[in-house]
């Protein structure tokens, strides 16, 4: 059964607190869970490309850590909150489309439309955004572009890359801009959609997830018992 897109973006809310109020254990229990649940709904080349991504990025951070003389131990328990937090949203985009998660920002949270548009907007251009890169990188190979040098040669040469991707994302968001323009984007935009009710399976995980964040509650409970 599908989880309403309020209920999706609650857990994902709840995962980047679970991050520091439960133990480790169970921190690296939820990241292979997450791992599960994306390969499960996507297991393309960019879901994995993007997973790898992060795990380089995580292994940056961690490795930052070690240079500033945190401790091993602790620079990993960082990084694996890190890993469990961005793959949280990344399961957000994954499980639920992006005007669902604006249509629930408006009416479950309150976000002014504006905002809620803009933000879904920015996680809409992410990946397309990639796919251009890849697109000019290509298009700029048939032209003579090589990246088979140093490191300082290849970031000037990069420079031919970025110019063509830069004025290509200025005019998707022209045609974006003059869409909604056209369209009569407004306060009712999200209004006009029909309302996503939540199902018993919705207020079932809403309940887990209360549970999961009062844990320090009910763990000095029963430590005290």
């Amino acid at each position: 059964m599908r989880l309403a897109a309020f209920t999706q973006i609650i857990v994902t809310l709840a995962v980047t607190a679970w991050v520091f109020i439960l133990p480790t254990e169970a921190v690296a229990t939820i990241l292979v869970l997450e791992l599960t649940l994306l390969l499960y709904i996507k297991h393309d080349q960019m879901t994995l490309a993007a997973i790898g991504g992060l795990a380089v990025f995580t292994g940056l951070m961690v490795l930052l850590q070690l240079l500033f003389g945190t401790p091993l131990l602790q620079s990993l328990i960082g990084g694996l909150r890190m890993l469990v937090m961005t793959m949280a949203f990344l399961c957000l985009l994954a499980a639920c489309r992006i005007q669902d998660i604006a249509k629930a920002l408006v009416e479950k949270f309150h976000l002014p439309c504006e905002y809620a548009f803009m933000l879904t907007t920015a996680l809409r251009f992410v990946p397309n955004f990639l796919l251009d890169s890849e697109i000019t990188l290509d298009a700029q190979s048939c032209r003579g572009y090589s990246n088979r040098q140093n490191f300082i040669k290849r970031f000037l040469a990069y420079l031919v890359v970025i110019r063509p991707l830069v004025m290509r994302a200025v005019a998707k968001s022209e045609t974006l801009a003059l869409s909604m323009e056209l369209k009569g984007f407004g306060n009712n935009t999200y209004k006009n959609m029909p309302p996503e009710k939540l199902n018993i399976f919705d207020y079932l995980v809403l309940l887990l997830v209360l549970a999961g964040c009062s844990f320090p509650f009910w763990q000095k409970y029963l430590t005290g018992a």
